[in-house]
């Protein structure tokens, strides 16, 4: 049950966040660390059932990064048809995620469960550090499109070149998100 109330309050609190700040990148990182404390928690107090019972909870808090993820990729990719392989390759990888994750719980590691526990704690790690290169690459390619075409202004973009199906390399009014 705390585990549900944990996913449900940073959900909501990321969603209002994300609305308020525009910060996608922060707001990913943000989610990642109560996670990264979690697996922490759980792998490395283990004279603590309360510390290690905290960790689990905290372990949760990753569940809001799903909204942002699948928003900020649709913001970032131009082209229907790949802004359409991109939604489904990240949908396909969180199942594959799913599917990979209890298995690292091994019954030979059992009772501790310390290196699938130490494997949640460096995924976490990996993803906020992911978020900040995507984030930095982000910012790069903007300044090197802005660069090559001069800033475009939003009022330029006719209506009918909105909805032409270009790419984002090949729309030139195109920006990255961040």
């Amino acid at each position: 049950m705390p585990s549900g109330v944990v996913s449900i309050a940073s959900t909501l609190i990321v969603g209002y966040g994300v609305r308020r700040t525009s910060n996608r990148w922060a707001w990913l990182v943000l989610c990642c660390i109560p996670s990264i404390i979690g697996g922490g928690l759980m792998s490395f107090a283990t004279g603590s059932k309360g510390a290690q019972l905290a960790g689990i909870y905290l372990v949760n808090a990753i569940t809001a990064t799903l909204i942002i993820i699948y928003q900020w990729t649709s913001a970032n990719v131009a082209g229907q048809t790949k802004r359409v392989i991109s939604l489904a390759l990240i949908s396909g990888s969180f199942s594959v995620g799913n599917i990979i994750g209890p298995q690292t719980f091994q019954a030979k590691d059992a009772p501790a469960f310390t290196p699938a526990k130490i494997t949640v704690m460096a995924t976490q790690a990996c993803a906020a550090v992911m978020t900040g290169v995507l984030f930095l690459y982000y910012v790069w390619a903007n300044k090197r499109k802005d660069a090559r075409a001069g800033v475009v202004d939003a009022i330029e973009e006719t209506e009918e070149h909105k909805w032409e199906d270009q790419t984002d390399g090949e729309n030139r009014t195109f920006r990255y998100v961040y």
